[in-house]
């Protein structure tokens, strides 16, 4: 059973009480209210009932729900002109006979694409390895400058002149004319095809706005690596691009995609009058055509070009080797590459 403690008592208080005086006590002061204060509490109140009221109302009435319009969503951007290479079968046996052909040339370093454009067809090696462009660089320079004349941004009879700036050493005959000869864009672009002419291609790039202008053009297209790093001569390698890329490009302009057709036409036209043919041409049998640019720095040389059969068949071959300066093992090679595709893309 649960014990209680005592509680402890209080000692009581001994100390008298104080004696109580008869005097009565002042009334109470009233205090006087001044009439700011009354306007304050006025305003207060007045407060007070319109928030009670507004309340009131909204309750009893509510005000109507603003509609609220979503905004629209972003447009989608805009297709790139250059497609993808469909690339549908890695082709084991043209893969065999390819390797064969770089087998043992130890001094060569190739990259190459070989597609079937139809079926999609393909054989590749470093088909997206960054490499010298050397002259290749201006299959691009060319779509552009025909992109520009398909919206009448350009005239193909329009006068370039000819400066100290824009003259280059190395292939073409435009280097030999004086400062102050007048060229028209379409002169210019046939020789930087036809002869490689660095003179004309430096030309053309200042016509169409500059490398950086070029460059973002191409990425426009959905080209991200081949780029104008520096005017012709490059005899570096500082202009770059892809056996793909390059591959691509072709692809785009057999299609009719960024040109026209008329300048698809002349494009192709131009690309089928070039005065050197050593590499991917002789590599093909009887009746074939091909439409090509070929490209040569000393240490890198190049070839990308559209091949059509008599069958009607179309394939893109797209070469880049480095070799030892002027080493003609490096042409050798692209050709013997170049017949082993045609043999297998004839059947």
């Amino acid at each position: 059973m649960a014990s209680y403690r005592s509680a402890k008592i209080a000692p009581r208080n001994t100390t008298p009480p104080a004696p109580q005086s008869d005097a009565p006590l002042d009334p109470p002061r009233q205090r006087s209210t001044s009439p700011f204060i009354y306007l304050v509490r006025l305003i207060i109140c007045g407060l007070g009932a319109s928030t009670i009221a507004g309340t009131a109302i909204s309750i009893v009435n509510p005000p109507p729900q603003l509609a609220t319009t979503p905004e629209p969503p972003l447009p989608a951007p805009p297709p790139l002109p250059l497609d993808r290479l469909t690339l549908t079968t890695a082709n084991s046996l043209l893969k065999a006979r390819l390797q064969s052909a770089i087998a043992n040339k130890s001094k060569l370093d190739s990259s190459y694409l070989f597609v079937e454009i139809d079926r999609g067809e393909y054989s590749e090696r470093g088909i997206d390895r960054i490499l010298p462009a050397a002259s290749t660089i201006k299959l691009p320079i060319l779509i552009a400058l025909f992109e520009d004349v398909d919206t009448n941004k350009v005239r193909l009879e329009e006068k370039l002149t000819i400066d100290k700036k824009s003259i280059a050493a190395g292939a073409g005959d435009l280097q030999h004319q004086k400062p102050g000869t007048r060229v028209s864009i379409l002169v210019a672009a046939t020789k930087m095809i036809a002869i490689s002419d660095n003179t004309a291609t430096n030309l053309l790039i200042a016509r169409l706005g500059g490398k950086a202008a070029l460059n973002q053009r191409f990425r426009n297209w959905g080209l991200n690596i081949t780029a104008i790093n520096r005017p012709l001569p490059d005899l570096e390698g500082k202009n770059v691009t892809t056996v793909g890329e390059l591959a691509r490009s072709l692809m785009a302009v057999d299609r009719g995609k960024i040109v026209s057709d008329p300048s698809r036409s002349q494009i192709l036209s131009m690309m089928s009058n070039t005065s050197r043919n050593t590499m991917l041409p002789q590599g093909l049998g009887a009746g074939a055509k091909i439409a090509h640019k070929t490209g040569d720095i000393g240490t890198t040389i190049a070839d990308v070009g559209l091949i059509e059969l008599p069958t009607g068949k179309k394939y893109i071959a797209a070469a880049i080797v480095k070799r030892p300066y002027n080493d003609p093992a490096g042409p050798a090679l692209v050709r013997q590459m170049s017949k082993v595709a045609y043999e297998y893309f004839r059947l």
